[in-house]
């Protein structure tokens, strides 16, 4: 695959910050993993690193996300072990191929694109919301192209603000697709900080999939503020093996852990 950990390593020393968000199951609250995130940047980019992590803390999946000039648009791959389940895009030329592969007995499936107006990719989306964070704030809907990497295509998604009267300190927008087929698609909530306009909590359809497949529908609570991490933990990170299987906490459990 296109996509290594040779980038990654490449004159890097440690990441600039860390942090860790929790992905609960919408409807059962269940803790279904853990998402370890670790991010440098630089005048030409930023780099990303993010381990899925089971309850139990082992590592079952990785994803690797490069922005360059464009940060609506990054290179990204996505590797599952548990299913051999891939997916990724990467510009070339203007253009973006984009490719999933189910499992590791069938075929890489691939496509060519041009990107869209106001294409996002990934965690590009994070970039989108900053660039367009006054005219959200006022209320207004944007429109923009998502790519879906199983589908091989952009979708036209609509995002507008959603006023929370509980929550004044937070920004919430609504993510919807903004075709007639929209009924298909449950709304996707990202809630930002106001004052950090950091990444608080995400509930709607995950990019991680259960054992039919299917992706979870989760809400994934992210730290107010990043950490430093250590020196060596990064590395530790990179190269930690994924594991084959995870196990979910039943949702008691999971309940019990966060009140400690």
């Amino acid at each position: 695959m296109w996509c290594s950990l040779a980038w990654l390593a490449a004159g890097r020393s440690f990441a600039d910050e860390a942090y860790t968000g929790d992905a609960y199951d919408l409807a059962s609250d269940t803790l279904l993993y853990r998402e370890s995130h670790y991010v440098r940047t630089g005048a030409e980019g930023s780099e990303r690193f993010v381990l899925y992590r089971c309850p139990d803390g082992r590592p079952f999946a990785r994803k690797l996300v490069r922005s360059g000039s464009d940060a609506q648009l990054p290179d990204f791959d996505l590797l599952d072990a548990r299913l051999n389940y891939r997916e990724g895009a990467r510009r070339r030329d203007g253009e973006i191929e984009v490719y999933a592969q189910r499992s590791a007995e069938l075929p890489t499936q691939s496509a060519v694109l041009a990107p869209p107006a106001n294409a996002v990719v990934d965690a590009g989306f994070d970039a989108f919301v900053h660039a367009q964070w006054d005219a959200l704030a006022r209320g207004e809907a944007v429109h923009f192209a998502f790519l879906v990497p199983s589908r091989r295509r952009f979708y036209e998604f609509k995002v507008h603000k959603v006023d929370d009267a509980a929550r004044p300190r937070e920004m919430t927008i609504r993510l919807s697709l903004g075709a007639w087929y929209a009924f298909l698609l449950p709304h996707i909530d990202v809630s930002y900080d106001t004052a950090t306009r950091r990444l608080l909590r995400y509930e709607g359809l995950a990019n991680i999939r259960d054992a039919e497949r299917r992706n979870y529908r989760v809400r994934i609570e992210f730290p107010p503020l990043p950490r430093t991490p250590a020196k060596d933990e990064f590395d530790a990170a990179l190269a930690a093996p994924l594991a084959a299987d995870c196990a979910v906490v039943r949702a008691d459990t999971a309940a019990g852990a966060r009140g400690r």
